[in-house]
Order: structure tokens, then C-alpha cells, then sequence
């Protein structure tokens, strides 16, 4: 990438970067995570697609869900990385929750041109709440974007701490390519959520979790969770379009928190792009913090006496959703208190819908809000209760209640069903 700027009238195009400036290989962006955030923050494009070509001009929007101070990085295909914000044009770096920041700022004279080298390209947002103790801002105003040097990658991972929960990440990938070819527009329209026929230029996929057994003894087995997954696996690969080999499913002792962690953050990011679909299916234990201000899901490998180490706890969740940005995602999940993984669903008025005949079937239908609210868009959740209630394996002991309704829903239709047609019917 070549990020230009204009002075005054002036139409030549300048470029920042010194000659023999040295810059830091990229491997520090990566280390800088944080799925345990106290709130988010999300990083978007000007292209859905996230794809590139030479003299495209790319711009970033970034938000967050608290106020804080925000460091936009870019790492191009070379490794190389530098800071466009703060910047020359925008020193202060300070934003307000849910106000976004856009880089560079529209009215100013500062443009972002693409150019060779060309290839898997990031930008990552990271706010922190308080100043940085490491990091000397002055650095950063000089010009439009700052290469980063050894010195500074080390200052900025000295300041990112994984155990304080005062700071929120987000990346988003773009593909940069020297020219754009016809189909690179594929799965930037689409009709998301449709439970029939795939009209869509985009893929399906689908992840089906079930954990019946536990490895804990001090957890209750539930004996039919896994069953519940099978099911709605077949579901999503005979009535919803997706192919078999999109489809993956963990039950019991695969569905460890590790593997459902690499399913999450490498192998969906991986396989899938903007535009296509993916569903989410997960039958078993949920539970919530003492204080009731956190809910989480419990894998097959939990520790009742690890519960902060080995369950997934809702920001969590929600971080690695947000790695699924661009695609349309339908989260269902048929566990205790799962309608707490949305945060609108903390109050229980908000997670049902205004027809206020929902609220006795203790079930929530939300847009899913685990990434607190900040622009996370194409992506709803079903949940078998609400954060406050628990969730039923039916009587005859064959499927969990939710998904015994789901699964007749669509299979007593003879058209596609929206995820909002969906809710009605189990209504």
C-alpha cells in the first residue's frame, strides 16, 4: 500500500515513507489479542468485499462501545507495519463511545492509495481506556502515517497486558490484488438467514457443537445434546444449502474449548469470506457468573473449579464472532441462560419481541448484540432461554425442547423460511 496526501492545491502525490527508514515485521499485530475484553471495538472498510486493486483508495471507520484512546495499525503484504491514526491530520486521539472515527477523515487531505506490494494486508484497531504509558503520541503527528520500528512494535506490546481487561481489539483482513477481476465482487448481496434453497452468491457453512457427556463429574450429563447436534447438522445440509463438505461437527470430548476455539478463529476466518453464510448451532450446558453479570457456555473439557479459565464466557464469544465480520451469521443456542450471550438480552423486555405473547415461552430472538453494540451487523441469534432462565431436554427425552420446535418448523415448510419466519413458527 502507498499512503498519499495532499498539500493545499498541490496534486502531486507524496508519499511518507522514508527510504531506508527501517519498519518492524508485522508478527507483533497478531500478538496484540484480547478475548477478554470488558467492551468492543470494531474496524470496517470501505469495501465489502475487503478486496483491493492498484489506486483504490481504502478508508477505515472504526467505533467502540467505551471511550478510549485508538491506535489504527496497517500491516501490508511485505510484514511491514505503520500507524494511521493519530496521524497529522487527526493528533488527537482520543474518541467517544459509539461515535465513529474515520481514517483519514473525510474533509481532510489525507488519502490512502493502494499500491504494490499486493496481497493479505490488516488493519487493527486497539482503544485503550486510559493513555499508554509506553507510547510517546508527538511521534505520530509528523506525518500521515508512521512507519513502525522495532523500538515502537515493543513499546506497544508492552502496553496491550492480556490479563487487564481495559482494552479492546479488532482486525479486519483485506486482500489488495493489481487489478480487480469480474468476479471479486462476489457476496456483497445477499439475502442472509434464509432457511431453504441457497439463492446466494456466497457459501454456506455450518458448525454444529453437542455435549452431552462431560469430563467434570461435578457437571450433570444430559445425554441427548449431542443427538440435537446431529440433527441440526442435517438440517443445515439438507434444507439449508449448505454443502457437507462446509459442514463440521463436534460433540462430547472433540468439543473441547480449544477446538472450538481453532473452529472459531482459524478455520471459519479461513474457509469462508464476505458474503457467505454461517450457522452456529451449540446444545448443552450454559451457566452465569455468580453476580449475574456474565454468562457463558461449558465445553466438554470446563473445570467447575476453573469456571474464569475453561468456559465461554459471552465477550469471548462475542470477540470471536466479530472475526466473522462481512459474512451473515445465525447463532442458535439451546442451553441455560444462552440469551445472555447478546447484551440486549440482559434485560429480558429487549431480548423478546414487542408482541408480548414471546415472553412465556421463555425463548429470546434477538440481533445478536455480543459484540456490544458496536456495528455488528448480519448477525441474529435464537436462544432457548432468556440470561435469567434455564432450558428443557424434552420429556420423551428424544431432543432438547428448542431444537425438537426448530427442526419441525422447517420440516412441516414448503418455502424458505427467514430466521424471523423461523421464530414465529416455534412461537
Amino acid at each position: 500500500m502507498r499512503v498519499t496526501f495532499f498539500v493545499l492545491l498541490m496534486t502531486t502525490l507524496i508519499t511518507p515513507f522514508c527510504a531506508g527508514q527501517p519498519v518492524s515485521r508485522g508478527a507483533f499485530v497478531e500478538e496484540i489479542s484480547n478475548e477478554r475484553s470488558s467492551f468492543a471495538v470494531r474496524v470496517n472498510v470501505n469495501h465489502a468485499d475487503r478486496i483491493y486493486a492498484k489506486d483504490d483508495l481504502l478508508q477505515a471507520t472504526v467505533e467502540s462501545s467505551e471511550d478510549g484512546y485508538l491506535y489504527l495499525l496497517y500491516r501490508d503484504a511485505s510484514g511491514n507495519v505503520s500507524v494511521l491514526f493519530p496521524n497529522k491530520f487527526q493528533k488527537d486521539n482520543f474518541i467517544r463511545k459509539n461515535n465513529a472515527a474515520v481514517v483519514p477523515a473525510t474533509e481532510s487531505n489525507f488519502k490512502i492509495r493502494i499500491d504494490a506490494p499486493f496481497g493479505e494486508e490488516m488493519l487493527k484497531a486497539v482503544i485503550s481506556q486510559k493513555p499508554l504509558t509506553y507510547m510517546d503520541n508527538m511521534m505520530f503527528s509528523q506525518s500521515a502515517a508512521t512507519p513502525v520500528n522495532e523500538e515502537t512494535a515493543k513499546s506497544f506490546s508492552k502496553s496491550f497486558s492480556k490479563e487487564t481487561p481495559d482494552w479492546a481489539e479488532h482486525q479486519v483482513n483485506i486482500q489488495t490484488t493489481e487489478s480487480r477481476s469480474s468476479n471479486e465482487n462476489n457476496g456483497n448481496n445477499h439475502n442472509g438467514g434464509n432457511t431453504g434453497n441457497n439463492t446466494e452468491t456466497g457459501k454456506r457453512f455450518a458448525v454444529s457443537i453437542g455435549i452431552s457427556d462431560f469430563k467434570d463429574s461435578n457437571i450433570n450429563n444430559l445425554g441427548i445434546c449431542h443427538v440435537d447436534a446431529q440433527k441440526m447438522l442435517e438440517l443445515f445440509t439438507s434444507r439449508c444449502g449448505v454443502a457437507k463438505d462446509n459442514s463440521l461437527l463436534l460433540t462430547n470430548d472433540k468439543a473441547t474449548l480449544d477446538n472450538i476455539r481453532k473452529i472459531m478463529k482459524e478455520t471459519l476466518p479461513s474457509i469462508t469470506k464476505p458474503g457467505d453464510t454461517v450457522f452456529l448451532f451449540w446444545s448443552g450446558h450454559g451457566g452465569r457468573t455468580n453476580d449475574e453479570k456474565h454468562e457463558f457456555l461449558v465445553p466438554y473439557d470446563a473445570d467447575t473449579n476453573n469456571i474464569n479459565g475453561s468456559m465461554l464466557f459471552d465477550e469471548t464469544f462475542g470477540r470471536w464472532i466479530q472475526d466473522l465480520d462481512g459474512r451473515k451469521v445465525l447463532i442458535v443456542l439451546d442451553a441455560c441462560h444462552s440469551g445472555g450471550q447478546a447484551n440486549s438480552a440482559k434485560n429480558l423486555s429487549k431480548a423478546l419481541d414487542t408482541n408480548g405473547d414471546w415472553k412465556p415461552l421463555r425463548f429470546a430472538f434477538t440481533q445478536l448484540a455480543v459484540a456490544k453494540d458496536v456495528g455488528q451487523k448480519n448477525a441474529a441469534l435464537i436462544a432457548s432461554s432468556t440470561s435469567s432462565e434455564v432450558s428443557y431436554v424434552r420429556k420423551e427425552k428424544d431432543m432438547s425442547v428448542l431444537t425438537y420446535y426448530l427442526l419441525n418448523a422447517v420440516e412441516n415448510s414448503n418455502s424458505p423460511i427467514t430466521h424471523v419466519k423461523w421464530c414465529d413458527s416455534v412461537r
